[in-house]
């Protein structure tokens, strides 16, 4: 039978359906400040996953020589009892509604981040507070992680070991503290010192509440409720000296670090430029079973021969210093080689203008490849609001490195080639030139 004349424009056909909202391209990160000078920075993705971060702007690098593995200790203790809930309910709620808590650190932020489906947020978002911001480190919980803190200690690879020695080298203390903690420090944080560091350097504008495929409004609404400090202590400045170290051990394969000063984050288009001389020298192939097209590991493949070795070149930039370097690893006999051959290499940084725009354009793919990665996309996002105040799309970032011309670059790899070496190294050592046989 024939519907009704007054029903028929009530009923929605397949023809005229509302489209699906649109993907990730078509968002724009928004990024404020509140009054409480917390820092609120969103990418409402319409994405069914939810990532909330609570970051703060402490890292290793705010530890002091006789607190040195604290920031290690207060990772592993995230979702411990807090003043309003315990370790036990803390898991069990975000468990049962399907969420995972994670917390990442590095030299300079640590952060708590809240990964759930929409429509439990609301209700998982307590939760997180209360992980990232009412801890009381109740003394028998911190001790019962020192099995944990151990295994991770044991399960440190050489290669991670010899970039934190490297650090370590190049500065001394501040950005030269591990990430991890040391094996004498083990067992000697307690309850009141990390109770101190937190109170210390985890306050308001030292903090930045960032989501993606959640409203700003939201966050705006939880950053403004967060029970924190309004105090600010400024970061002491790290210099760079440019040491060596050396850890004599009896694995079978060599790894040495060998870097200059970088650049740091203050000067947006030095540090595009040196991201960008990074991958003109990358050791990493971007073909399946290919090999590297850059001079650096021609340079190296004519002085190993038929020895095997692995080489990567490295950028890390920071608020007010930097490194750029090369990680090697070889065999003892062939190690020394590359390590001299490297240096000469540093030391020069001679690019050409194709592997200029090479190194464009795999930053450019890196940048907006990883923009349909969440979890790398929080990533940025944190970093962006945490130490820059302010927010940029993936699109924005790939038209920064647009222009930045080959000049710029080439200004970048004559700055660094100026610099002082820090040098790093595990294993069998009887190669391995020292640093003032570099010079």
């Amino acid at each position: 039978m024939r519907s009704s004349l007054l029903r028929n424009p009530t009923v929605r056909h397949y023809a005229v359906a509302a489209t699906a909202p649109s993907a990730a391209c078509s968002a724009t990160p928004e990024c404020k400040v509140l009054g409480n000078k917390v820092t609120v920075a969103a990418y409402d993705n319409n994405s069914p996953i939810a990532q909330v971060s609570i970051v703060f702007r402490a890292g290793s690098r705010n530890e002091t020589y006789d607190t040195q593995g604290i920031a290690h200790h207060l990772r592993i203790a995230a979702g411990l009892g807090t003043s309003v809930a315990s370790a036990f309910a803390i898991t069990r709620n975000i468990q049962q509604r399907g969420g995972n808590l994670i917390t990442t650190l590095d030299r300079e932020s640590i952060a708590y981040t809240l990964q759930i489906t929409r429509n439990n947020l609301e209700d998982a978002l307590q939760y997180l507070e209360c992980a990232a911001t009412k801890q009381v480190f109740k003394p028998w919980e911190v001790q019962d992680q020192l099995p944990r803190l151990k295994y991770e200690l044991g399960s440190v690879s050489d290669t991670v070991w010899v970039i934190e020695l490297l650090h370590k080298a190049a500065y001394r203390s501040g950005l030269g503290y591990s990430l991890f903690c040391p094996e004498h420090r083990v067992g000697t944080i307690n309850s009141e010192g990390l109770l101190h560091f937190v109170n210390t350097w985890c306050t308001a504008p030292r903090c930045a509440v960032v989501g993606t495929g959640v409203s700003l409004a939201e966050l705006s609404a939880l950053g403004s409720n967060l029970s924190i400090e309004s105090t600010d202590k400024p970061n002491e400045a790290t210099k760079y000296h440019g040491d060596e170290i050396r850890q004599e051990t009896s694995a079978s394969l060599t790894n040495v670090a060998l870097a200059v000063e970088g650049v740091s984050l203050k000067n947006e288009k030095e540090a595009l430029a040196c991201a960008i001389l990074q991958r003109t020298s990358s050791g990493a192939t971007r073909v399946k079973w290919g090999s590297s097209p850059t001079s650096l590991h021609k340079q190296l493949s004519s002085v190993a021969g038929s020895e095997p070795f692995g080489a990567s070149t490295f950028n890390a930039s920071y608020t007010d210093s930097g490194l750029f370097g090369v990680v090697l690893c070889s065999t003892p006999d062939t190690i020394g080689s590359l390590t001299k051959e490297t240096a000469k290499w540093l030391k020069s940084l001679k690019v050409s203008e194709n592997e200029i725009a090479r190194g464009k354009n795999i930053l450019k793919t890196e940048i907006l490849d990883a923009a349909d990665n969440v979890v790398c996309l929080l990533e940025s996002l944190q970093q962006q609001a945490l130490l820059k105040g302010q927010v940029s799309s993936p699109i924005s970032i790939a038209n920064a490195v647009d222009k930045i011309s080959a000049s710029d670059v080439k200004a970048v790899a004559d700055k660094l080639a100026k610099g002082r070496l820090s040098l790093a190294s595990i294993g069998n050592l009887k190669t391995v030139p020292y640093l003032d046989e570099l010079k």
